[in-house]
C-alpha cells in the first residue's frame, strides 16, 4: 500500500513530461546589472555599488570604505551622469528635483532621488543595501519610475552629513564626498 502513491506520481509525472501539448514556461530572465565605481574629490576610488533593475525599482548594494568621515551620510541620485567640477557640481540638483518636496519623510513625498542615510564604520569595509521604489535602470520612465539610464545618465552622490530627509533643498545633507557616474543605456 505504501508505494501506491509512489507510483501513481510517478505516472502522473510522466504523463506531464511526455504529453505532447505541454508547454514550458519561458526562461527566467536575468535582471539588468550595473556595477559603478565611488571616487572621492581626488579621483580615489571609495567603493562602489551594484544596482539591479527589479519589478518595482533599483535594488542598491553599496560598499564603501575610506570616505573622508564616519558616521551617517546621506546618498542620493543626482539627475546627470557627471562627477566633474568642484562638489561634483556636474552631477546637478537631485534627480526628480521638486522646490519643496525634498526628503523621504516630506508630507508631500520625496524627490525620486532621495534614499536613505547610511553609517560608514571606521575599521571595515561595510556594505549596506537598499530599495529605491522611485527609479529604474532604464533608458526610459516605467510607469512613475523615472530613468537612471537617460540621454545623459545619473550619478549616486554620497555626502558628509546625514539627510534630516525634510527641510529644503537637501536635508543639511552638506558637501558632496563622493560620486559615481550612472551612464546612458548603450
Amino acid at each position: 500500500m505504501g508505494q501506491l502513491p509512489f507510483l501513481l506520481a510517478l505516472a502522473l509525472g510522466g504523463c506531464v513530461i511526455n504529453n505532447p501539448s505541454y508547454v514550458a514556461p519561458p526562461p527566467i530572465a536575468a535582471p539588468a546589472t550595473l556595477q559603478i565605481q565611488l571616487n572621492d574629490a581626488n579621483g580615489v576610488s571609495v567603493g562602489g555599488a551594484l544596482l539591479w533593475e527589479t519589478p518595482n525599482g533599483v535594488f542598491m548594494r553599496l560598499s564603501v570604505s575610506g570616505l573622508s568621515g564616519t558616521g551617517w551620510h546621506a546618498i542620493h541620485f543626482h539627475e546627470h551622469g557627471d562627477c566633474l567640477g568642484a562638489n561634483f557640481a556636474g552631477a546637478g540638483a537631485h534627480l526628480g528635483h521638486a522646490p519643496g518636496r525634498h526628503g523621504l519623510l516630506n508630507p508631500m513625498g520625496p524627490e525620486v532621488g532621495d534614499l536613505p542615510n547610511f553609517a560608514a564604520p571606521t575599521t571595515e569595509i561595510p556594505v549596506f543595501e537598499m530599495y529605491a521604489p522611485n527609479v529604474t535602470l532604464n533608458a526610459v520612465a516605467q510607469g512613475t519610475r523615472a530613468p537612471l539610464r537617460d540621454s545623459d545618465g545619473s550619478a549616486l552622490v554620497i555626502h558628509a552629513n546625514a539627510d534630516d530627509q525634510l527641510s529644503q533643498p537637501i536635508g543639511g545633507a552638506g558637501d558632496r564626498i563622493a560620486c559615481a557616474v550612472i551612464p546612458p543605456a548603450a
